[in-house]
């Protein structure tokens, strides 16, 4: 069992403070036995989203259920599951898509605005009244 915990070893996923509803997705994170978790990044898979806690929850026990070894990591709030060489963790996580695309499109627009403004600052420092020295 001590080489599995090395998996599991962080804190729980959903934070206390997120509103309930359909806004958590199940993650899948796979990872070889034989490597380090700390060293190397786990392959992620979104197994199902807009999902409430519970049902996420438990389709995360399900899916960890169907291997011959599993269990539930009480201190990271995770399914886990092992097969021959690969281990399984199975997260409940809240989903942020549509607040990331949000979040995406407001900082290309701003961007946009910014690259418009610079325009029309130069436009108008070439295109203004000419000086008295500049008349000559």
């Amino acid at each position: 069992m001590a080489q599995i915990d090395r998996f599991l070893r962080h804190g729980p996923a959903i934070p206390a403070h997120h509103a309930l509803g359909l806004g958590y997705s199940l993650v899948r994170e796979t990872w070889d036995l034989a490597a380090d978790p700390k060293a190397t990044k786990p392959l992620t898979e979104v197994v199902a989203s807009a999902r409430s806690a519970s049902d996420a929850a438990d389709l995360g026990r399900s899916a960890a259920a169907s291997f011959a070894r599993h269990g539930f990591h009480k201190p990271s709030g995770a399914w886990w599951a092992a097969d021959e060489r690969l281990f399984h963790r199975f997260a409940v996580r809240p989903h942020h898509g549509a607040r990331n695309i949000l979040l995406v499109g407001l900082g290309l627009a701003g961007l946009a605005g910014l690259s418009l403004l610079r325009r029309r600052r130069g436009a108008s420092l070439t295109s203004g009244p000419k000086l008295a020295s500049e008349a000559d």
